[in-house]
C-alpha cells in the first residue's frame, strides 16, 4: 500500500517539491524531475497518492508530461 502524501507548498518550484517529498516519504523521485525547474505560486496536497500529486504538480506549473 502506497503513502498517501499530505503537504502544502507557497512560492516554491516543482523540484523543489519532488525533493521534499522524496525526503519526508522516501520515495525516489528524480525520474519525475525537470531539466528546466518551474515556478509554482502555491499547491496542496491532500491524501494524494504519488502519482496524483506529480500530475497535479506539472499541470499547476503548466508543464505537461505523460506518466
Amino acid at each position: 500500500m502506497s503513502n498517501l502524501i499530505v503537504e502544502s507548498y507557497l512560492n516554491s518550484t516543482v523540484n523543489t517539491i519532488l525533493e521534499d517529498i522524496a525526503k519526508k516519504y522516501s520515495i525516489d523521485t528524480s525520474k519525475e524531475y525537470l531539466t528546466e525547474d518551474m515556478p509554482v505560486k502555491e499547491i496542496k496536497f491532500r491524501y494524494r497518492t504519488y502519482t496524483e500529486c506529480v500530475r497535479m504538480l506539472y499541470k499547476n506549473a503548466g508543464y505537461l508530461k505523460e506518466i
